[in-house]
């Protein structure tokens, strides 16, 4: 939602960073940044995983892979944190409890994916 430019009725998209060729499971990572702690999301990708499953099969395995991709996504936020909380308001407010958050859910990853 940070990235919806509104001007009345007129909405514009910017900054492309997570635009291009990946693998698709990462697409849920992206999706859920900043919300990786809501207890909705085992919902949202479940349902997630319903849309693309309309199109193609999805192999357990690679079902499987999506919690990796969402902590990777929220360790790469803390990087993106750590380098931008300078210049980027956004960044700036997360700070120090965007980290401990951090930790929390990578404690409950590993206790799950060691």
């Amino acid at each position: 939602m940070a990235n919806l430019l509104v001007d009345g009725d007129r909405i514009n998209v910017i900054d492309f960073d997570d635009c291009g060729f990946s693998w698709f499971m990462y697409d849920f990572g992206a999706a859920v940044s900043f919300l990786e702690h809501d207890p909705r999301l085992q919902e949202w990708q479940d349902a997630w995983l319903r849309g693309y499953r309309r199109e193609e099969p999805i192999p357990a395995d690679d079902a499987d892979m999506i919690p990796t991709f969402v902590m990777l996504r929220r360790l790469l936020l803390v990087a993106w944190i750590g380098s931008h909380h300078e210049f980027a308001t956004e960044a700036a407010e997360l700070g120090a409890g965007f980290t401990a958050g951090t930790c929390a859910l990578a404690e409950r990853y590993l206790s799950t994916h060691a």
